[in-house]
């Protein structure tokens, strides 16, 4: 949900984190107490407080978010709050200040349309989020009006009010328009966007010269490289996938098999220890026959099981290759209809360009990279190859990358894009802050720690 519309909520469980907390004679009052003024604004202790439960409340979720804990009745985690939440305040209340002074707060028909789009937008996604987490199991039943009713029922709870969504929606628009203001002299020139091409190149050069290996890992994740070293081509392939019962049976064997070495290996330590008794050594020496069995049992399982899924895909597999033997130019068709890979699925990153691929890499099963560098040239299809845990591969050999760097022009626009955004955000944070600097805001930050 949007930070304005949940200060209501957000307060209710500061008040049972904060440090700061209203404990005076008069709360009302001790609310009211100006911290921040700016020409006629104020901004008061109460808002203050209400910004840094949000400024909480989002850590929380980024905490929670990423599995962890945050102590947010830690007084230097308030405090960070706190400090984070005066300085937003400020650079909202200049950008008020800023955007009436340069007429920028005149709003059009358009603005006021986006305005309604927007808010409306966000109103209708909390609609959702309220229905999906906040109503009670009854609630969720309710069907037609009625569960309309519930739901903005309990928004109002919640002290969601449209009102906020549009308030806050024209802010956001009359801010884009004063950061457009701050930005509109920012460029990027030719020269600056070939050095950053070339500082580029340099880089990506010493790291992958030497490291085809990485390069095709880099390339598999969709990061854009700016030079490739020597000895990569690009691969295409069709998998044909286990079944998921055979699937089973071989996790299963494996399982196993883990089970039988860890006992082998337990019992190959105690007959090494020279503190070990003879008893112990005994012992030890019949677990590790035992052990040696069940290895021997499992393997036998895990083979059995592996030759039993290879059998069940044979007859996929070689449709699949009789269909390009009388047909090589159906390969993107049959791709698309018999892959089960999901990196080759249409819409995935190396789905057009096939996989990028080296001697010796990691990343993928070698029997895949061993079987796609034994190609001889491009064009050339692999027979049904043996993976080691998916199934059968289907490998196309599809082009070779070109060693050295990227044709500038191939790039130039992205780069360009790229500065200049990066060139528009300094200029407006600079420009930001210097605007706080020169507004003369009267700070009274002292009030808060009582």
């Amino acid at each position: 949900m949007k930070k304005r519309a949940l200060l209501a909520l957000l307060l209710v469980m500061a008040l049972c984190l904060s440090s700061c907390a209203l404990i005076v004679k008069d709360k009302e009052v001790d609310a009211k107490t100006v911290i921040l003024k700016l020409g006629d604004e104020e901004i008061t202790k109460a808002e203050v407080q209400n910004a840094t439960n949000s400024m909480l409340y989002q850590q929380y979720q980024y905490y929670a978010m990423l599995g962890s804990d945050i102590d947010l009745s830690n007084p230097d985690v308030i405090a960070s709050a706190q400090s984070s939440a005066v300085t937003q305040l400020k650079n909202e209340m200049t950008l008020r200040a800023k955007a009436k002074e340069l007429g920028l707060d005149v709003l059009t028909e358009e603005d006021n349309e986006k305005i309604k789009e927007r808010a409306q937008s966000n109103w209708d996604a909390d609609k959702s989020l309220v229905q999906s987490s906040y109503l009670s199991e009854e609630e969720k039943k309710l069907e037609g009006e009625e569960l309309d009713k519930a739901i903005l029922a309990q928004m109002e709870k919640m002290g969601l009010k449209m009102e906020d969504y549009e308030k806050e929606a024209k802010e956001s628009i009359i801010n884009s328009k004063v950061r457009d203001y701050a930005i509109k002299d920012v460029t990027v020139s030719d020269e600056e966007v070939k050095a950053d091409y070339d500082s580029k190149v340099a880089a990506d050069e010493e790291k992958y010269k030497e490291n085809a290996s990485s390069w095709a890992s880099a390339d598999r994740n969709g990061t854009t490289l700016y030079y490739a070293p020597a000895g990569l081509r690009r691969v295409k392939q069709i998998l044909i996938r286990f079944k998921s019962e055979d699937q089973t049976a071989i996790s299963d064997a494996n399982t196993k098999v883990s089970d039988a070495l860890t006992k082998v290996s337990d019992a190959q330590k105690v007959l090494d220890d020279e503190a070990a008794s003879e008893e112990d050594k005994t012992k030890a020496q019949e677990a590790l026959a035992a052990a040696n069995a069940d290895l021997d049992a499992a393997q036998a399982e895990l083979k059995t099981a592996v030759d039993a899924a290879f059998a069940r895909l044979d007859e996929d597999a070689d449709a699949v290759l009789a269909a390009l033997e009388a047909n090589p130019d159906d390969w993107d068709k049959l791709q698309e209809e018999k892959n089960e890979d999901p990196g080759m699925k249409p819409g995935a990153v190396n789905a057009e360009k096939g996989y990028a691929v080296c001697e010796n890499m990691s990343g993928f099963d070698s029997a895949f990279v061993n079987a796609a560098m034994a190609l001889k040239n491009v064009g050339d299809v692999s027979g049904k190859i043996r993976g080691e845990n998916n199934g059968y591969y289907i490998i196309k050999y599809v082009a070779d990358v070109t060693e050295g760097s990227v044709d500038f022009e191939s790039v130039k626009e992205s780069l360009h894009s790229a500065l200049l955004t990066s060139k528009q955000n300094s200029t407006y944070t600079d420009t930001l802050a210097q605007w706080v600097k020169d507004a003369g805001i009267k700070e009274d930050l002292g009030a808060l720690k009582d």
